[in-house]
């Protein structure tokens, strides 16, 4: 298992829209994609964006956890380019 004791990200503003979903979900989603985030960031990855748009496509009915895996997933295939 990777160390990411040192890992650090910083998310200035993220802008979710979750078509039919609550507030309370929307902040689930966001603090699950900082989680994953920080899973997912290899040890010593820097990257500095100014902005970053990505459009995750996520079917009906998916759970917080399935929105949040999908989002963070999308920004990390983006930090890779």
């Amino acid at each position: 298992m990777a160390d990411h004791a040192n890992t650090a990200i910083h998310i200035g503003q993220l802008n979710l829209r979750l078509p039919g979903n609550s507030a309370a979900t929307a902040h689930h989603v966001a603090n699950g994609i900082g989680q994953g985030l920080a899973n997912k960031v290899p040890p010593g990855m820097q990257r500095r964006l100014g902005a970053l748009s990505v459009r995750v496509p996520v079917p009906a009915g998916a759970t917080e956890a399935e929105m949040s895996d999908a989002v963070a997933e999308a920004i990390m295939r983006a930090l890779r380019k």
